[in-house]
């Protein structure tokens, strides 16, 4: 068995922003496991523990998507949480432009790994980028208040692969591997 899911990775420049962005959350405290700015990505569709055999058929269906999609430029914008800033529980960062085509490459990823029989996604897509998840709810008035009103700097973005990746969660934080990656469209062919 293997955990996996499926998601859009970030280039180096984008997680080291996200760390500076994270850098500048963690001192207004609260209770909150940070993500390493390495592990950052956005989520397509987590697929859990799943078969090693069903392997192949994931990979054939990420090449599918990547090949009828164009890489996706979109840009950082705001800070917020899961479910809402009163009471969080996802701390994020969120992305402005393009979401319809992020939405589109996300059901058409659904209807796929539905068709190979995994169980229907309970929450609907929403992209963000996950920075931190907070572990107790108390003493977090200094973070939420913090986050309502912290501008950030706009960051542009080129979510260009599809990427399987497997998750092996070590007491350390969780290790990511790229099991496959798809080129989104143009870029596969040279345009």
């Amino acid at each position: 068995m293997m955990r996996l899911f499926i998601a859009l990775p970030l280039g180096w420049e984008v997680e080291d922003y996200l760390g500076s962005v994270i850098d500048e959350l963690r001192p207004h405290g609260g209770s909150v496991k940070w993500v390493a700015p390495h592990n950052i990505h956005l989520t397509v569709r987590f697929l859990g523990d799943t078969e090693e055999d069903r392997v192949p058929k994931i990979q054939q269906l990420l090449d599918t998507v990547a090949s009828e999609h164009a890489s996706v430029p979109t840009a950082i914008e705001s800070l917020g949480a899961f479910p809402n800033l009163r009471r969080p529980r996802v701390i994020w960062a969120g992305i402005s432009d393009n979401i319809e085509q992020l939405e589109k490459m996300s059901r058409q990823v659904e209807l796929g790994v539905r068709k190979l029989r995994f169980e229907k996604e309970a929450k609907g897509f929403k992209p963000h980028l996950t920075l931190g998840r907070v572990r107790k709810p108390q003493g977090l008035d200094k973070l939420t208040a913090y986050l309502q009103t912290v501008q950030v700097e706009p960051m542009p973005l080129t979510l260009d692969r599809l990427v399987l990746f497997k998750s092996t969660l070590t007491p350390q934080g969780p290790i990511y591997d790229r099991v496959h990656e798809a080129m989104l469209g143009r870029e596969r062919f040279g345009g």
